[in-house]
């Protein structure tokens, strides 16, 4: 590992045509401006990777995917890999100020996020092939602004689009405080994830907010009224801690058009499905779920890092009474649930991190956009 640059963020690798130019650059980056307690193959889960169409079906695209906030293309593996067996070819892009060290974000701007996704979408993009895009959480909203700016754009694949969060009476202040507070927890703190940053800048989540707004001036400018006609494919949890999920129902209502679309909500409460939703249940007590939370609904069973057998625990809570009881405990198998689920016996909950209904997800996919396997 080289030493840590002044900042982070100035020798970002900038896109390029050559692909795997861009990921030869962005790796050596990355181990050069990385945490030093990551080794070179934890950094391996950050750097941006692409996948080949399998040539046992018909050839159906190009898969844009973009991550989230503080996130890394590691969160996208999974979905990936199904959509090449389905005949794409995938590309997930890292975004500038993520993969290495939480202090890339102290300076970052949402329109660096934007002005790389919408290059990569340029570089991926064929004028003879179908071009789709895959967004997770800040990613989403990333991705609609591109289906918003973009023609041609086949169809929209979102797992917890974060329209609105469910703490904006904070965000909207976060500009003005990070010049005074930079982190939220007071600096950085314990990162043991290899695939994204627990620490969190304040100016990160400024920029996040900023970028929500981008999408809903966008939206709110009278030739973007209309509805999105592309098909879509939506899939959240009703107890999402970071995303208003109430404000993605009316954006899925209102705002896209297509018969085909579907909002896919997993919850345990009964919840009535509006037009073109469904309602699954998140509950999987044989396997100590309680629920599903933000980062899980993407990550399959068979996940070496976060499925049911994963290697990387994820605590719940922000309060370092919560966290050290689970980070710590030794009493046998934990429950897992989303942020602030609560133990039905007193044994810790940790986060739920992968979907025991991952077939089902990419089943709906294929009735959404029409690329069921052969």
């Amino acid at each position: 590992m080289g030493q840590m640059l002044e900042d982070p963020l100035d020798r970002f690798p900038e896109p390029q045509a050559n692909f795997q130019q861009h990921i030869k650059e962005v790796r050596a980056y990355l181990l050069d401006t990385q945490l030093e307690r990551r080794q070179p193959g934890d950094v391996e889960y950050n750097v941006p990777f692409e996948l080949s169409a399998s040539a046992k079906v018909p050839f159906r695209g190009k898969y844009l995917l973009i991550h989230g906030l503080n996130d890394s293309p590691a969160v996208w593996r999974d979905v990936a890999a199904s959509l090449a067996q389905r005949g794409f070819d995938v590309r997930a892009i890292l975004l500038p100020g993520h993969g290495n060290t939480p202090e890339a974000q102290l300076n970052v701007s949402y329109l660096q996020w934007l002005d790389a996704a919408r290059t990569q979408l340029e570089y991926w993009r064929s004028p003879d092939m179908p071009i789709y895009l895959g967004g997770f959480s800040l990613g989403g909203v990333l991705a609609t602004i591109l289906a918003l700016e973009s023609d041609g754009i086949d169809g929209l694949f979102l797992f917890a689009p974060a329209y609105n969060s469910s703490r904006v009476g904070l965000l909207r202040w976060a500009s003005l405080v990070s010049y005074f507070k930079p982190w939220v927890f007071g600096g950085m703190i314990i990162e043991d994830n290899p695939t994204k940053y627990n620490s969190i800048p304040i100016n990160a989540a400024a920029q996040y907010y900023k970028a929500a707004k981008y999408l809903q001036n966008l939206w709110n400018e009278k030739q973007n009224r209309k509805r999105l006609t592309m098909p879509v494919l939506i899939v959240e949890t009703l107890d999402d801690s970071v995303v208003n999920v109430d404000t993605t129902r009316k954006i899925f209502a209102t705002r896209f058009s297509s018969p085909k679309r579907r909002l896919v909500l997993y919850g345990n409460e009964e919840t009535e499905p509006g037009e073109y939703e469904i309602v699954r249940s998140s509950r999987y007590p044989e396997h100590r779920i309680l629920n599903q939370s933000h980062m899980g609904m993407m990550l399959s069973p068979q996940n070496s890092l976060f499925g049911a057998l994963g290697t990387q625990l994820v605590c719940n809570g922000n309060e370092w009474k919560v966290f050290s009881a689970c980070l710590y405990y030794s009493g046998g198998t934990r429950w897992r649930g989303a942020e602030g689920a609560e133990s039905p016996d007193g044994v810790p909950v940790a986060r739920t991190t992968y979907n025991p209904d991952f077939d089902a997800v990419m089943a709906l996919h294929d009735q959404v956009f029409a690329t069921e396997l052969q």
